[in-house]
């Protein structure tokens, strides 16, 4: 977890807690990774990469549907033995050419609208932290929270240091984060489109349901939770 923290706004401030993927865009964490490992493949090569790992999507997709925690364990394995220097390079295009095309002009608008008043923005996601800071810096949030890759010898090892940031991580990160910057989360909002972001809505006093699912859907009825269309 990365904090930049704007010290300028008082204790007890209100923010404002972006999910990233399906939330605030159109992008994943499959898809973040296609577009790092294809990044000036050639074509056979392109080609070679994607007919290997398609064979391995109906596994990811069965166990998404099980654990959201389980499938961020399984999919980062992919990381493992990239180059941190590789991937930087990478992130420093990410924000425009990966990121910019997908962010839901509705999302942005009400991501400043938060800051015109007042509220810290805070980006929570189980995306890993150096794929998340370009888009963190390119947005000006006042915090990102996303899940901490292992390195060793200067390349990835596809393990996560504290395990994934996923269901009740976000939250007791959330938490965590708001204890040491003075937010009310009360008086907070959080904006997620799966039935995996329920802990991070519960844990604020205005949940958001963003894009839902059919199972978050279900639970923003009954829990009387907003839900929006931010789509393209």
């Amino acid at each position: 977890m990365e904090s930049a923290i704007n010290q300028s706004l008082p204790k007890g401030s209100p923010a404002a807690f972006f999910d990233v993927d399906g939330t605030l865009g159109s992008s994943n964490i499959v898809r973040a990774y296609l577009s790092h490992v294809l990044l000036g493949a050639s074509g056979l090569r392109r080609f070679i990469t994607v007919a290997g790992f398609l064979p391995r999507v109906p596994y990811y997709i069965l166990v998404d549907n099980i654990n959201r925690d389980w499938f961020n364990v399984a999919f980062y394995r992919n990381y493992a033995g990239i180059e941190v220097e590789t991937l930087e390079r990478w992130c420093v295009k990410a924000a425009d050419s990966y990121y910019g095309t997908r962010l839901f002009p509705k999302a942005l608008e009400t991501l400043v609208w938060h800051r015109d008043n007042g509220y810290r923005i805070v980006l929570v996601s189980g995306g890993i932290e150096p794929v998340l800071r370009p888009l963190a810096s390119m947005l000006n949030v006042d915090a990102l929270i996303a899940a901490e890759p292992e390195v060793l010898d200067g390349r990835l090892t596809g393990r996560l240091l504290q395990g994934p940031m996923g269901g009740r991580g976000k939250a007791d990160a959330v938490d965590q984060l708001s204890r040491s910057m003075g937010i009310d989360l009360c008086e907070s909002y959080a904006y997620g489109d799966s039935y995996w972001d329920k802990a991070l809505l519960e844990c604020v006093g205005h949940g958001v349901a963003v894009n839902p699912d059919r199972r978050l859907r279900r639970l923003a009825r009954r829990r009387g939770w907003r839900s929006k269309s931010w789509g393209h």
